[in-house]
């Protein structure tokens, strides 16, 4: 718009300048000299002559090319022949690009430059010169701007009776004519091309070309796109790129007009001998309508009250708890309940009610995290802190050690265990229980559940006050069955008493742990690669031998002296083990996207590219999109059972559809922009895109089934057709 702002204010102008021939008020001399020059003067019936009108420039004056750009008007030519005599278009040479005050970017010409036209006689009845005069005359106006601009135009005549010296002149004719745009050839050495389409919501396209020529110098390669009728062209902006050009330009139509088919641009590109040459092109902009970044997939959920994300943060939090990603806190959580057996009512309601205090501390601080983030301007998502390699090594450690104390190799008091420590032991429990708490909350945060991803997707767009609500609602749903049995200890009776049979399952449980450890570190390999998770095994080894001694060498009857050997070495231990092993492996950033090779292909998914993605839909294929992460156990499930189903594989090969695996284990940007959008904050989440039709997706539920899958693809391909 600023285009049209900055023309309509110089039309005013030039209204009010006036300009008589060469010459404008208060100028002696007109920065721009015009004359007519033509090949030849003989001509015949059907024969064609080429005139050449050639404007030279004063230093650092230019004129305009037939599309000016973001400011200016091209040179126009209004012929005035004998009858018999018609004239063609202005063959236009190929321009240069300036940029002007205020940042705007024109297209025009320097120095000089020469408009041919190419005049045929058609008939000579009327046209001879020994009957009439055989005057051309061409009446030209321009517009010439340095730090301000001038208008001019003036009247060529020429009678071809009698034609003036240096009138025929074949040489700037010929010369003129090796700079017009020749038509683009695919393959040719000289400039290649390859153009993205994206539809805006505002209705416009945002038109991106990617230049690649041998020649980077001097302002080249470069494009300059002719504007299409019914609308305007702005913001044409190019920037280099290793080994050629990126060239945008926005494309919007005059109201009650539709967007172009299509669109022509001039290519520019130095040659092999040092001349600037230029090619015509032209290319669809049907292709590829499709911006996946201007669409609000989750605008239709911003009607919804509050209330309703409160209740669905409420059910969500609750559906937690039986999630594939809780597997491994069940261990704990079946350890509280079965210690509490036999417990006094209060003994009962204290470590439960601790218990769920540490979720909800949990959760609060997560949501405290998450707002201090978003303050940034950075875009996160729930689980974003596994993305963090020390996280995943912080969390393994833990829980390994955790298992190592179910195996009995060094002591942690669990919630219930009294030991011998008389008052202590209830204090020490009740720290325990909501130590728990926090660590069911961590590992329960790598996944969302059914309803948890819509609230919580509402949470993070959100002030900062709503944010903390639904995380805290999302937190008491979490820990709600556990405030109810420990509000009503009776409900545990039917529990089996505490004895013997405990060890055995403290120990079955430890094993649990010791499969999420494994899962952690695969998890750390996806990242990191093998070598990662080589040398964090040796770590975790080294916290076996330091678990070991505290717990094997120390007792109640141990002195101070030797609790204070004994932790030192211990100490010593896990700090030298982490300087050496692990230290190495963190100290880098991690590559934004890296992942490891054997991800890169499998099983005909490709890997999200959103350029890759908007093109197939914009050629009507149909694209099912996966967003997942290795540390999520729900995507992980649904990819081993559902996506990997005989069922889903076939319906997917006969509807020809594209599958995208959107891996967000490392922080992706796109992705994690592309799951905003949709308006959840993390994964999993199916998206199913009918083909050419980007604006209205299919989303699936987090826990899907093959029967769902397939309905939805039958439904998609039906609204594709």
């Amino acid at each position: 718009m600023r285009r049209f702002a900055r023309q309509l204010a110089l039309v005013v102008a030039l209204g009010l300048l006036p300009s008589v021939g060469y010459g404008v008020s208060n100028f002696d001399r007109h920065p721009v000299q015009a004359r007519l020059v033509l090949d030849d003067d003989d001509i015949g019936v059907g024969d064609t002559l080429t005139a050449a009108i050639v404007l030279t420039m004063d230093d650092h004056w230019h004129t305009y090319w037939e599309f000016s750009g973001d400011a200016g008007l091209p040179t126009k030519i209004e012929w005035d022949l004998p009858d018999g005599m018609t004239a063609g278009p202005i063959q236009w040479a190929g321009p240069t690009r300036y940029v002007e005050a205020g940042d705007l970017t024109v297209f025009g010409y320097a120095d000089e430059v020469s408009l041919l036209t190419s005049l045929t006689l058609a008939d000579t009845a009327a046209f001879g010169r020994s009957t009439s005069p055989a005057e051309l005359t061409a009446r030209v106006s321009w517009l010439v701007c340095a730090e301000i601009c001038i208008p001019g135009d003036t009247t060529l005549t020429v009678d071809l009776a009698d034609p003036a010296s240096g009138l025929i002149d074949p040489g700037i004719i010929a010369e003129g004519s090796t700079h017009l745009s020749l038509p683009w050839t695919m393959g040719e050495d000289l400039i290649s091309w390859e153009p993205t389409v994206r539809a805006t919501n505002s209705g416009q396209l945002d038109v991106t070309v990617e230049l690649a020529s041998s020649d980077t110098m001097g302002g080249m390669p470069d494009l300059y796109p002719i504007e299409p009728v019914g609308t305007f062209i702005e913001g044409n902006r190019r920037r280099p790129i290793p080994g050629g050009a990126e060239v945008g330009f926005s494309v919007l139509p005059y109201a009650g007009e539709d967007l172009p088919a299509s669109v022509e641009i001039v290519l520019a590109a130095r040659s092999a001998d040092d001349q600037i040459q230029y090619r015509r092109a032209e290319f669809d902009l049907t292709r590829s309508h499709v911006d996946l970044f201007a669409t609000d997939y989750a605008a239709a959920q911003t009607g919804r009250s509050l209330w309703v994300y409160l209740i669905m943060a409420l059910v969500g939090g609750l559906i937690l708890n039986l999630m594939p990603c809780v597997l491994p806190v069940i261990s704990l959580k079946v350890m509280v309940l079965v210690s509490q057996a036999g417990e006094s009512p209060a003994r009962v309601r204290q470590l439960g009610l601790a218990f769920c205090g540490g979720v909800l501390a949990t959760f609060l601080l997560l949501a405290v995290v998450v707002i201090a983030i978003k303050s940034t301007g950075e875009l996160i998502g729930w689980g974003f802190q596994f993305q963090s390699p020390i996280f995943i090594i912080s969390l393994g450690a833990l829980v390994f050690v955790l298992g190592l104390s179910l195996f009995g190799v060094v002591t942690f008091r669990l919630p219930g265990d009294t030991g011998q420590l008389g008052g202590l032991a209830d204090q020490e429990g009740l720290v325990g229980s909501f130590a728990n708490g926090i660590l069911a909350t961590i590992l329960a945060t790598p996944c969302t559940a059914p309803f948890l991803g819509t609230a919580l997707g509402f949470a993070f767009s959100q002030l900062a006050m709503t944010t903390l609500l639904i995380f805290t609602v999302t937190g008491i749903g979490m820990a709600l069955p556990y405030a109810l049995l420990a509000w009503h200890p009776g409900w545990t009776r039917s529990l089996p008493k505490p004895g013997p049979w405990m060890e055995r399952f403290k120990q079955a449980m430890g094993f649990l742990l010791m499969a999420t450890t494994v899962w952690l570190l695969w998890v750390l390999g996806r990242q990191l690669g093998m070598e990662a998770v080589i040398w964090t095994t040796a770590f975790f080894l080294c916290l076996a031998v330091a678990a070991t001694l505290v717990g094997q060498w120390l007792d109640l009857r141990s002195t101070p002296v030797r609790r204070r050997l004994v932790w030192a070495i211990s100490l010593v231990i896990v700090v030298g083990a982490y300087l050496w092993l692990i230290h190495p492996l963190v100290s880098e950033p991690l590559p934004i996207g890296d992942r490891s090779a054997s991800a890169q292909q499998e099983d005909g998914w490709q890997d999200f590219d959103r350029t890759e993605v908007e093109s197939l839909i914009g050629e009507g294929r149909t694209v099912f999109i996966d967003f997942t992460a290795d540390w999520c156990w729900t995507c992980k499930v649904n990819e081993r059972i559902v996506l990997a189903d005989e069922r889903v594989i076939t319906a997917f090969r006969e509807g020809n559809v594209a599958l995208i695996k959107a891996d967000w284990t490392h922080r992706q940007p796109d992705i994690t922009q592309m799951l905003h959008a949709f308006g959840r904050p993390g994964v999993p989440l199916y998206v199913i895109f009918s083909g050419g039709r980007a604006e209205d997706p299919i989303v699936l539920p987090e826990v899907i089934t093959a029967d769902l899958v397939i309905d939805a693809l039958d439904q998609s391909v039906g609204s594709s057709d």
